[in-house]
């Protein structure tokens, strides 16, 4: 695999991530980076003042966001610090709970993406599928990764868009976000990686995630890089949703479900990214926090670059 990319200071897109201030998703995919960096030592770090921000309902690194599922994130390092620490584990019980029961969702039970709304977005898919996979509940996993595919999923493209609303009936953004593609992307791939025993569940989740993967790199611009729609050539370039797709295409490879040459287009979008990396190891040019609807920066970009080059390291 090419030298650029071997070349990256890991150590400074760290700090660079550990300077930023993090919401409980974005605190959930550091900890993601730092279990699969094998630094389990940093991810317990995270999950323990996750813990310590837990919420009145339960839901980790509460701090006043108004989501409703963004604090799955973090249960899987949750998860992992409770193996030595009972508060930990009770807290980790606490935020599966909610996701399991306690959550707003809608009648027929697909959980609503924020407090206070009745949509369901596609983000949900990686802040809940994995979660639940970590905690044992396959079922559930899969079946709020069937329900958000019911609701998003365009037959026409093989694309997801972004917002419904359950109780209008209707798209609040039925645009193609390719941050959102490469949320589910990236969320199935993450629980397969983290195991998933039933065989027709597993090669359903395999084989849909290798046909969203094909779906966007039909739509990727010549130099690796995908429109912030993924369909609209005049909105910016979003490097974040690229390393999203590197990482689903790496894991892949590494785990056995895609072919060796998936790696390829994994390693064309991740150059693309972070060839924007700056002398502050700030990956530029991605879908910025904190209202990610034009070009900045943000921690889970930063993280998603981690992710990416473990995810690369296990491919090759």
């Amino acid at each position: 695999m090419s030298a650029p990319l071997d070349s990256i200071d890991t150590g400074a897109l760290w700090r660079a991530l550990l300077s930023m201030q993090r919401f409980a998703w974005e605190q959930g995919v550091a900890s993601h980076a730092a279990i699969d960096a094998g630094d389990l030592d940093l991810a317990r770090l995270l999950a323990r003042d996750a813990v310590t921000r837990a919420d009145a309902d339960g839901q980790l690194g509460g701090m006043d966001d108004a989501g409703a599922v963004n604090s799955g994130a973090l249960l899987e390092a949750a998860l992992l610090l409770g193996r030595d620490d009972p508060a930990a584990a009770a807290a980790a019980q606490r935020q599966r709970w909610w996701l399991l029961r306690f959550s707003p969702r809608d009648d027929w039970g697909v959980l609503h993406h924020l407090r206070g709304s009745t949509e369901v977005w596609a983000d949900s898919v990686y802040m809940v599928v994995p979660a639940l996979v970590a905690s044992g509940d396959l079922a559930p996993a899969d079946m709020q990764y069937r329900m958000h595919r019911e609701q998003l999923w365009d037959r026409a493209s093989g694309l997801y868009r972004h917002r419904f609303d359950m109780a209008s009936r209707a798209f609040t953004r039925d645009a193609f976000w390719a941050s959102g593609n490469g949320w589910v992307a990236a969320g199935l791939a993450r629980a397969l990686h983290l195991g998933v025993d039933a065989d027709t569940v597993r090669e359903r989740w395999e084989r849909e995630t290798r046909e969203l993967i094909d779906a966007c790199a039909a739509v990727a611009s010549p130099d690796g890089r995908f429109h912030d729609v993924l369909d609209d050539p005049k909105t910016f370039t979003d490097g974040c949703a690229g390393l999203m797709l590197a990482y689903a295409a790496f894991t892949g490879v590494a785990d056995g479900w895609l072919p060796a040459e998936y790696a390829e287009p994994g390693e064309r979008w991740a150059a693309a990214a972070l060839t924007r990396v700056d002398d502050a190891a700030l990956v530029r040019d991605v879908c910025g926090a904190p209202s990610f609807d034009a070009p900045g920066t943000s921690a889970e970009a930063q993280a998603f670059a981690l992710l990416t080059l473990s995810a690369r390291a296990r491919a090759a």
